[in-house]
């Protein structure tokens, strides 16, 4: 449906409204003029430089035209004696953006993953002196300036099948068009079908083209066509690729033979399209200058010599050795049905023995032509230095606690922590983004990030693979095995960027069995960790930011349910787990859930009243962390911020932050250059009576009521300088004594 409004065409130049220039983009000498020969508006691009005259749609490279026409017309009319060059940014169904380009400037047809570079061949009029003079000229030499007899030329490129047929990839849109000059230009259109012009309707139906899929030209398209003359007589056109071969074309050029109006009976439709013939079906260019496309898609078969085989066999009663008489261009073999069969090459010294029934005659081994490298392979990983984990959560240890497992980059290190020897898991192709390991260690689960995200499944003793298979999800960021090794969960963003969670059945990798989709779940919330619990493979945990979830697997489903987090539901929580032990006898809503966040609370969770039972903090290991730091640690979701002319307060509540600001009065003006809560961790304390205290680039020492959100107290350090004015010197004696001692104090604590 999203394409349903460019049926029948797209008049791009009309739709991106190009006179007004703000869905595209003009560079250099681009104006428009009146032609006379088509007796229309057309834009005319000029300059000595393609690359800096130019009109492109859209405006900039972020964004997309979003075509998805199947062909794209171009009226244009190439400017003698000049070059012109066209690209054309096409979007593949995976996502891969290819550029096509055309230009009387190339020599040869180049080709790349990502672009394609056709030569334009400028035909002269028929019957004029530049089209007598190009008798007798070879095709790779025609390519140059446009001729002073050049004619305005509708080109119909089939995109799809230029994808297809030089990349095999799918067409999905036009990202972009680039016009260089030098050329006239009057639009350029998309459209899924194929128009020929000349052509009537009444012709069209007439003829049956119309069910065979070609369509007289729309009038917005059409050229100015004079009572009485003959289209092709004043314009030319030219279809690439053209139908009437299936190898690939190295050249843009018109065909001097006439078109073709009809491919069979009327009323019958063909299952080949029956465009005109009108551009030159050429094999690659000869010699040096030979299409890359075609040197690799050709497959020329080499001479193979034939083995002739005897279907004589030796006279009953002889021996039931193999007879071998050798031939000039083959080995001769006699065979008896019962016996073995030996070949005697020429040159050999004696036969080669071959067990009946092993490969058929005729199959016979063939010496490698090459020498393979010795040691193969040449160069073996003995060590590596460095982690390439994201966090420290992608580095495992396993339960004997001897080894370390870790990703870096695409590869898997196992490095004994007692000697230092490396093993080496190698087999993914991006980065790996998550690891996990089954309760006893034997079996390791890997999953690469990336839009084909892929899980491999290995046997950790030995580094063996056991499996390997696409996930669900196209960044995949979280694995966890179950203590049995039986069920892996993973968890990801699908192509919509919404979280999903996956199980899967691991209970056959080890038998060489396949991996089964167990349940998937779609979630709105964050999970950043989740985990299989160790009692039983259908229960798990997840955390994220603002949330704690427990999830069952039942009858086939996935389901979870919050934790009550209260007053910690703004917390962003950074790993969760079961409690440490396998006792599969105890009753699971007797268990306990532990979870940590980033500011470093441990929250202790009730699994039976999904609730928090405990909560703990880490106390900070750096002694010299700020006040600031230790003050907005200790308050939660309250915040105090300064600046230039303000103070304000925030907080954080509903998922929203708020601020307010602060009543400065007379001190409105004032650069602030700190602010902080007062000292102490006092937790039972409200907030609300507490102090904040700010100080300014004058040295203004400001205390500030956090309730009526309005200064309290200010005083001022006394200046070092004694040539300071009087008026500084009043506002500091000014102060009221208890202002006075919180000065000394502050000045007594700088100058320790």
């Amino acid at each position: 449906m999203t394409s349903l409004w460019q049926h029948p065409y797209v008049n791009v130049f009309k739709h991106f409204n190009v006179s007004e220039w703000k869905k595209s983009t003009k560079e250099g000498e681009v104006v428009t003029v009146m032609d006379k020969t088509i007796k229309c508006t057309v834009y005319r691009i000029t300059g000595s430089i393609p690359a800096s005259n130019y009109i492109q749609l859209p405006k900039t490279s972020t964004q997309s035209l979003g075509l998805t026409g199947r062909y794209m017309y171009l009226l244009f009319k190439p400017i003698p004696s000049k070059y012109f060059v066209v690209h054309i940014d096409v979007a593949t169904q995976d996502a891969l953006v290819v550029r096509i380009s055309f230009s009387n400037l190339f020599k040869e047809f180049k080709a790349t993953s990502t672009w394609l570079q056709f030569p334009f061949v400028c035909t002269a009029t028929k019957g004029s002196i530049h089209a007598q003079t190009a008798v007798g000229t070879k095709d790779r030499d025609k390519s140059g300036p446009a001729p002073m007899s050049s004619r305005w030329t509708m080109l119909c490129l089939d995109l799809q099948y230029v994808l297809s047929i030089y990349l095999n990839r799918r067409y999905s849109y036009i990202k972009s068009i680039k016009l260089c000059a030098n050329m006239l230009v009057k639009n350029i259109f998309t459209s899924d079908s194929e128009y020929q012009p000349g052509l009537t309707l009444d012709e069209a139906k007439r003829t049956g083209l119309m069910l065979q899929g070609i369509n007289p030209v729309p009038r917005e398209m059409a050229f100015l066509l004079p009572r009485g003359r003959n289209w092709h007589d004043l314009y030319d056109i030219i279809r690439f690729p053209t139908d009437s071969s299936k190898e690939p074309f190295d050249l843009l050029q018109l065909k001097s033979s006439p078109p073709v109006t009809q491919n069979g009976p009327p009323g019958v439709i063909s299952p080949r399209r029956s465009s005109p013939r009108q551009v030159e079906v050429r094999r690659p260019f000869s010699g040096t200058h030979g299409s890359a496309i075609d040197n690799l898609t050709r497959r020329d078969k080499p001479p193979s010599k034939k083995v002739h085989v005897s279907a004589s066999l030796p006279e009953f009663g002889t021996d039931s050795t193999t007879s071998i008489i050798p031939e000039e261009n083959g080995v001769h073999v006699y065979a008896h049905p019962k016996s073995r069969v030996s070949l005697h090459r020429d040159g050999a010294e004696q036969e080669e023995p071959i067990q009946a029934g092993t490969r058929p005659l005729g199959l016979l081994p063939k010496e490698p032509k090459y020498k393979s490298l010795k040691p193969d392979p040449i160069l073996n990983l003995r060590r590596l230095v460095g982690f390439g984990g994201g966090t420290c959560r992608d580095a495992l240890w396993t339960s004997n606690g001897i080894t370390l497992v870790y990703p870096c980059h695409a590869v898997i290190v196992a490095m004994n922590a007692k000697n230092g020897h490396q093993r080496f898991f190698i087999g993914h192709t991006n980065k790996v983004s998550s690891l996990a390991l089954n309760g006893n260690s034997t079996l390791l689960a890997s999953g690469q990030t990336g839009q084909q995200s892929v899980v491999r499944v290995w046997r950790f003793q030995t580094g063996e693979c056991l499996a390997m298979f696409k996930t669900h999800v196209h960044s995949l960021h979280c694995l966890s095995f179950s203590h049995s090794g039986g069920v892996l969960c993973g968890v990801g963003r699908d192509g919509h960027g919404k979280t999903m969670v996956v199980i899967w059945n691991m209970s056959c990798v080890n038998r060489g069995g396949e991996v089964a989709v167990m349940a998937k779940a779609h979630s709105d919330v964050d999970i950043v960790r989740m985990r299989i619990a160790a009692f039983d493979d259908t229960r798990m945990v997840s955390c994220g930011r603002d949330n704690v979830r427990l999830w069952r697997v039942k009858d086939g489903a996935l389901r979870s349910a919050p934790v009550n987090l209260a007053e910690y539901h703004t917390m962003e929580f950074t790993d969760v787990t079961f409690e440490a032990g396998f006792e599969p006898q105890k009753d699971p809503v007797d268990r306990l859930v532990y979870a940590c966040s980033r500011s470093g609370h441990i929250f202790e969770i009730d699994y039976q009243k999904m609730a928090i039972h405990h909560v703990r903090r880490l106390k900070p290991n750096d002694p010299r962390t700020s006040s600031r730091d230790k003050q907005t640690f200790s308050s939660g979701n309250w915040m105090v911020s300064c600046g230039r002319d303000n103070v304000r307060l925030w907080r954080v509540k509903d998922g929203a932050l708020r601020s307010a600001p602060v009543n400065l009065a007379e001190y409105h003006t004032m650069e602030f250059t700190d602010v902080t809560f007062e000292a102490g961790f006092e937790p039972q304390k409200d907030p609300v009576d507490r102090l904040v205290y700010a100080c300014s680039r004058s040295g203004h020492i400001f205390e500030i009521d956090y309730q009526k959100m309005a200064i309290h107290h200010v005083c001022r350090l006394k200046p070092n300088d004694p040539r300071t004015s009087s008026r500084d010197k009043q506002t500091f004696s000014s102060g009221q004594p208890s202002l006075t001692m919180i000065a000394s104090q502050l000045t007594g604590s700088s100058s320790q």
